[in-house]
């Protein structure tokens, strides 16, 4: 049984999904970086998926963020980004837009992910790499 594999490259900027907030009445909302991230990722893998994933296929999701170069870094590779936001949080972000953009059924099928936060190169510009494989 050969492994089936769906590769998505969306062209933004990563963004760390936000925490709820609270209106002064107690109401709930997300953030609006947050909100604005989560369409423009929607719209992308809506535009770039083949066909959903059927329920009841274990998924292993693989992530790579590479987030805009900082000037101070000057001219080279790519580099791991040891700063924040936490990569669980762009994490969280990104199996949201999948949901959303049911690229699968539910994110419960997702039993394994590995992900890496980046520096982009010099000659790269920022974009989240998604790789999505049936277990």
């Amino acid at each position: 049984m050969s492994q089936k594999h769906h590769t998505f490259i969306i062209k933004m900027n990563p963004v760390a999904k936000g925490r709820p907030r609270f209106t002064r009445t107690g109401r709930a909302y997300t953030p609006k970086k947050t909100r604005e991230a989560s369409k423009l990722m929607v719209q992308q893998l809506v535009e770039l998926k083949s066909e959903s994933i059927e329920k009841g296929v274990p998924l292993g999701v693989y992530m790579r963020f590479y987030c805009k170069r900082p000037k101070k870094l000057g001219k080279g590779d790519a580099v791991l980004k040891l700063t924040k936001p936490d990569v669980d949080n762009y994490i969280k972000l990104v199996l949201d837009a999948c949901n959303d953009a049911l690229i699968w059924h539910d994110d419960s099928q997702v039993v394994e992910v590995l992900a890496q936060k980046w520096y982009c190169a010099d000659y790269q510009e920022p974009q989240i790499q998604i790789q999505v494989s049936e277990i």
